[in-house]
C-alpha cells in the first residue's frame, strides 16, 4: 500500500504504532483516554472530580504551563513530543472533546431524575467527570505544545496563529479550572419595604453580601390565557388535530377536539360579583371568557363563562360531553421585572431588573430569575440570582486574543491576495 506524507510525497506503508504516529494511533489514544476516564468514573461511584479553587487552581495552571515549556525545550525532537504537537494529535483530541461537549448538551445535567447508568458513568455531570477532565487535559496538552512549537523560536509570520491558539488554550483552561470559584446565590426579595443583604446557596448556606437590595415593585406582563379541552379524570388535554393550545381573545373562533368554539367576550382581569363575572383589578383577579361551543358530530351546544382561576379563586369549567370540560389555562409570563434600590457602600442606585439584563455591583452580577408562580401576576416576591466569577476577565481576555488573531490573519491574507493580483 502506498501512502503520502503531509507534503504529498510518496512513502512506503508503515505498521500501526510505528513512528511517526498518525491519525489511527492518535484516535486510538484519544478513545483509550476517554474509556479510561469512564472506568475510573464508574470505579469511584460516579462522584466525578472536585475542581480545586483558589489558590490551588492558579498553582495548577503555572505548573502545567511550566511542564509544557520544559518538555518543549528539553525534548522538542523526541517522538512523543513531536507527535503530541502534531496535527493528528490535535484533531483526535478536539474530536473526542467535541463529542463529550455534545453529550453535555443532549443529556440533562445535574438532574435529580436521572438513571443510575448516567450517574455512575458521569454522563449526568459531564463537566466534572473523569472522561471529560482527562480528554480536556489531553486536548490542552496538545494545543499547548502546538502553540509552543510555533512560538519558540519566534517568527512574526506566526503572530496570528499564536494569538488564536494561545487565546483558545487560555480560555479553556481558565473556564475549566475557574469553574470552582464561581458562586451562584439566591436572594429572595419581598414588597414589604425591608432591605435584604442575605443570600443562600443551593445547599442552604447563608452569605452576607457586600451590597443590599430593596424591592420597590415586582411586575409581571402576561400573555392571554389559552383555551383547553381537559379530561377531568386524567387531567390531560384533548388537542384533537391542533398542534398547540390557542390564545383566547374576544371574537376569536377555533376548533378543539371536535368542538367549534367562539369567544364572545374576554376579560384579562375579572372577579365574581354577586354570582356575576365583572372586570376587576383587585388582588387575586383572573382571566375570564364567555364562550359558545358546538359539537361537530352531535350538534350539541354549550355556552357560559370559563375562568383560569387564581391563587385565591378556583377555576371555572364548562361541561362538554363525558368527562371533558372546556377551561382556560393559567396565563404564561411574557415579561417579568423588578424595580430595585441597590445599596453599595457609597452609592444608592435605582434599577429596573429584567430577565437576561443583569446589573453589576461589587463584582457580582445580579439576575432576575423568578417569582412566586403560585400567585402569578399578584406575586409580591422576586427571586434574584447573584453570580460571581473572578475568572471571567481572563476568559474574556482569551476571547479577545482569538478575535485579534482572526483579524490579523484576515488582513494578512488580504494583503497577500492584493500582492498576487
Amino acid at each position: 500500500m502506498i501512502e503520502t506524507n503531509e507534503k504529498g510525497n510518496i512513502e512506503n506503508s508503515k505498521k500501526l504504532w510505528e513512528y511517526p504516529w498518525r491519525y489511527a494511533e492518535s484516535f486510538i489514544i484519544a478513545i483509550e483516554i476517554m474509556i479510561a476516564g469512564f472506568i475510573v468514573e464508574i470505579a469511584t461511584g460516579g462522584k466525578g472530580i472536585t475542581i480545586p479553587g483558589l489558590p490551588f487552581n492558579i498553582l495548577i495552571i503555572f505548573v502545567f504551563a511550566a511542564l509544557l515549556l520544559f518538555f518543549h525545550l528539553r525534548y522538542r525532537e523526541s517522538n512523543v513530543v513531536t507527535w503530541i504537537s502534531s496535527i493528528p494529535a490535535a484533531i483526535s483530541s478536539i474530536s473526542i472533546y467535541a463529542f463529550l461537549v455534545l453529550l453535555l448538551g443532549f443529556i440533562p445535567q445535574n438532574s435529580q431524575e436521572t438513571s443510575k447508568f448516567l450517574s455512575y458513568s458521569g454522563l449526568s455531570h459531564v463537566k466534572s467527570s473523569w472522561p471529560f477532565i482527562l480528554i480536556q487535559f489531553y486536548f490542552l496538552t496538545s494545543l499547548g505544545m502546538v502553540t509552543l512549537r510555533r512560538a519558540i523560536p519566534f517568527k512574526t509570520k506566526n503572530i496570528g496563529f499564536l494569538l488564536n491558539h494561545f487565546g483558545l488554550w487560555l480560555t479553556l483552561l481558565a473556564a475549566g479550572l475557574g469553574s470552582a470559584d464561581i458562586k451562584t446565590l439566591t436572594i429572595n426579595l419581598y414588597e414589604d419595604g425591608k432591605i435584604n443583604n442575605i443570600a443562600s446557596s443551593e445547599q442552604g448556606e447563608m452569605y452576607k453580601m457586600p451590597f443590599a437590595i430593596k424591592l420597590l415593585k415586582f411586575d409581571v406582563v402576561q400573555y392571554n390565557a389559552k383555551l383547553a379541552v381537559v379530561n377531568i379524570q386524567t387531567n390531560k388535554y384533548n388537542m384533537g388535530k391542533a398542534k398547540s393550545l390557542p390564545f383566547v381573545a374576544t371574537n376569536f373562533e377555533t376548533e378543539l377536539a371536535n368542538w367549534q368554539i367562539k369567544v364572545k367576550g374576554y376579560l384579562p382581569s375579572a372577579m365574581f360579583d354577586n354570582g356575576n363575572i365583572k372586570e376587576s383589578t383587585l388582588t387575586g383577579s383572573f382571566p375570564a371568557a364567555y364562550v359558545f361551543t358546538k359539537n361537530k358530530l352531535s350538534g350539541d351546544t354549550v355556552s357560559g363563562w370559563i375562568t383560569s382561576g387564581s391563587f385565591s379563586v378556583d377555576p371555572t369549567y364548562l361541561k362538554l360531553k363525558g368527562l371533558e370540560v372546556l377551561t382556560l389555562t393559567q396565563p404564561e409570563p411574557k415579561k417579568f421585572s423588578s424595580k430595585l434600590i441597590v445599596y453599595d457602600e457609597l452609592t444608592v442606585d435605582t434599577v429596573n431588573l429584567e430577565v437576561n439584563k443583569p446589573y453589576s455591583v461589587r463584582g457580582w452580577d445580579i439576575y432576575q430569575v423568578g417569582y412566586d408562580e403560585s400567585k402569578g401576576k399578584w406575586s409580591n416576591q422576586s427571586v434574584i440570582e447573584a453570580v460571581q466569577d473572578p475568572w471571567l476577565p481572563i476568559v474574556y481576555f482569551g476571547f479577545a486574543l482569538l478575535i485579534a488573531g482572526s483579524i490579523y490573519l484576515f488582513w494578512i491574507g488580504k494583503d497577500k491576495k492584493e500582492k498576487i493580483y
